[in-house]
């Protein structure tokens, strides 16, 4: 493992810690809380300032889309990018099998982006509540697989695979086309006040 790889894992762990403590202190948390304490662990731990990193950047392959945060490439790393979810009940709440289709909308996204940048490395980062990490966990819904794919183990997403949910997962995750691509899971814990984060890094 790299320096750079190395101090992208402990970061990530960082970013864990730092969650966790939010959720205990039961702190009201919204999305961007989640990704402000992200690039707050991020700077830290790869000795980045606040002009190196670029939110809400235009996705090159895709209308109207933004990228949620990019680190251009360096003399010394390659470009990353991440794409942020954070899933949890609120007042109106989307079906879960459309919430679900949308965390492979974002996979699909970055893996557009991976497949005419090879040398990037694509990551989804997902924090989500009980609510939805139940949903995920349970073998009738077939996405126990991802949710609770361990730290280094990778697991093939393609055609077949989305095609083997229901009609809303399905035509939600194919938003912008289904593409053959691999994720790797990064990060795989379970916060206080039952929330749980996950951090997956997807190859074209």
């Amino acid at each position: 493992m790299t320096n750079t790889q190395t101090n992208l894992q402990i970061a990530f762990d960082k970013f864990s810690d730092l969650l966790n403590e939010r959720f205990e202190k039961k702190i009201f948390t919204k999305e961007d809380p989640i990704r402000y304490t992200f690039f707050y662990a991020i700077t830290k731990e790869l000795e980045l300032l606040p002009h190196e990193i670029l939110l809400e950047s235009p996705h090159p392959q895709i209308d109207n889309a933004e990228i949620d945060m990019q680190i251009p490439e360096t003399n010394h790393t390659s470009e990353s990018i991440f794409e942020f979810k954070y899933d949890v009940k609120r007042k109106s709440v989307m079906p879960h099998p459309h919430k679900a289709g949308s965390l492979f909308t974002d996979i699909f996204r970055l893996c557009l982006y991976k497949k005419d940048n090879q040398n990037t490395r694509c990551f989804l980062v997902y924090v989500t509540d009980s609510q939805m990490a139940s949903y995920l966990s349970r073998d009738r819904n077939r996405l126990d697989d991802f949710f609770n794919l361990q730290p280094n183990q990778e697991l093939t997403i393609n055609e077949e695979y989305v095609k083997n949910h229901s009609e809303t997962f399905v035509k939600q995750a194919s938003k912008h086309g289904i593409h053959d691509c691999i994720i790797k899971s990064c990060l795989n814990d379970d916060l206080a006040e039952s929330h749980f984060v996950r951090i997956y890094e997807i190859f074209s």
